[in-house]
């Protein structure tokens, strides 16, 4: 143990200076770029923020979410693009999420002090695809290509007025493409870029259409044989293109640092994982999780996420069954679980992660009735 924390500080120690520079000026690029000021969305996001904020594979999930230092190949797409550059071949990957149907009932006390239900936030079943792939091209760099949809609530082919729509009630659809490439001394930078279609319903049902782009901007350090160390702004944006002043649009941007420690013994290949995501307005955000490899073709995964952010979503008050729009802070927190097999280059992961909840507030207290699992699933071909 003494001669890994030996380790550890002299690799910090000697790379801690070539990196800084450039965490700074992602940190400083991530939070001044200028958005689009919305009078009357100030402080609500858009759908699509959430959307680009579950962009990761299973491989991730099952390790607690951590990917800033640890993400590598097409799984560096949506995430830290800097991850491009650790990639030897061309790789295709299939990813899919599923988000159960949420029941969460708010309950308050009454005139006689007992809790009653009052309230209840119902989600609808959703789902992720995702298709990443990537390839090399000497002497230029690591390219990457990647498509992802997300559908919310049942598919319909004709709405309640009989007009066709063929379609999700809300749905997103984001097409990306990302550069990596090694530049001295074990650095790498990476950047991607996304356009955006966002179809969104309001209060009356009326469907809405927005457009937008969006761009990842990262660096990985190589610290000796087994330490990455790396940061990633993620979602710089100018908000999507909503023809409806009322439509949330705004998308936020989130700076987020993270490493990797990697230890190969024979025939087990050990890797941990630790991000951070500032600023802790709302509670500490963080991932951390590992994975362990035998012989490289069975892999184990654990880990512990912790993830706070305000929205604002329709809640029914049971008593009038009138929806109302309602700010509140949600946490997803609790252990992740991944299992994965390779097989003659083609990578199987599965992945369990808790569901994102609305949190209590003073005199409240809250029943989840259906849906706390996320699941997600991936397979992938290297070529």
């Amino acid at each position: 143990m003494m001669k890994l924390v030996q380790e550890l500080r002299s690799s910090f120690t000697q790379y801690a200076t070539r990196i800084a520079p450039y965490v700074l000026i992602l940190w400083f690029f991530g939070w001044l770029t200028p958005t689009i000021a919305q009078v009357p969305n100030e402080n609500v996001r858009a759908t699509a923020d959430v959307f680009l904020k579950k962009l990761t594979t299973a491989e991730h999930q099952g390790m607690g979410g951590s990917f800033v230092g640890s993400t590598s190949g097409a799984n560096a797409l949506n995430s830290n693009p800097a991850g491009l550059s650790f990639i030897e071949g061309k790789r295709f990957v299939a990813h899919a999420t599923r988000f159960p149907r949420t029941i969460a009932v708010i309950a308050r006390t009454n005139a006689d002090e007992r809790f009653e239900d009052h309230g209840q936030y119902d989600l609808r079943a959703s789902g992720i695809e995702l298709i990443n792939y990537t390839v090399p091209m000497k002497g230029v760099g690591k390219f990457g290509f990647d498509l992802a949809f997300e559908h919310d609530g049942r598919f319909s082919r004709v709405n309640e007025f009989g007009k066709a729509t063929n379609s999700f009630p809300q749905n997103n659809l984001a097409i990306g493409i990302g550069y990596g490439t090694e530049l001295f001394g074990g650095l790498a930078i990476g950047v991607d870029a996304r356009w955006m279609r966002s179809k969104v319903q309001d209060a009356e049902n009326q469907e809405h259409i927005g457009h937008g782009y969006a761009y990842n901007l990262g660096v990985i350090q190589q610290l000796g044989k087994h330490l990455r160390i790396g940061a990633v702004v993620r979602n710089l944006s100018n908000g999507l293109s909503f023809s409806d002043d009322f439509i949330p649009d705004k998308i936020q941007r989130d700076v987020l640092f993270g490493a990797a420690y990697q230890y190969r013994h024979k025939n087990v290949e050990m890797r941990i994982g630790l991000d951070f995501n500032p600023p802790f307005e709302d509670g500490l955000r963080t991932n951390v999780g590992g994975e362990v490899w035998y012989r490289g073709v069975i892999v184990g995964r654990i880990g512990y996420l912790r993830h706070t952010e305000k929205r604002v979503g329709s809640i029914s008050i049971l008593e009038t069954e009138i929806i109302k729009i309602e700010e509140r802070l949600w946490k997803g927190e609790g252990v992740t679980l991944g299992l994965g097999i390779n097989l003659g280059g083609i990578n199987i992961n599965a992945a369990y992660a808790p569901q994102m909840l609305p949190v209590e507030n003073d005199g409240e207290r809250i029943r989840i009735d259906q849906g706390e699992a996320v699941y997600s699933f991936s397979i992938g071909q290297s070529f």
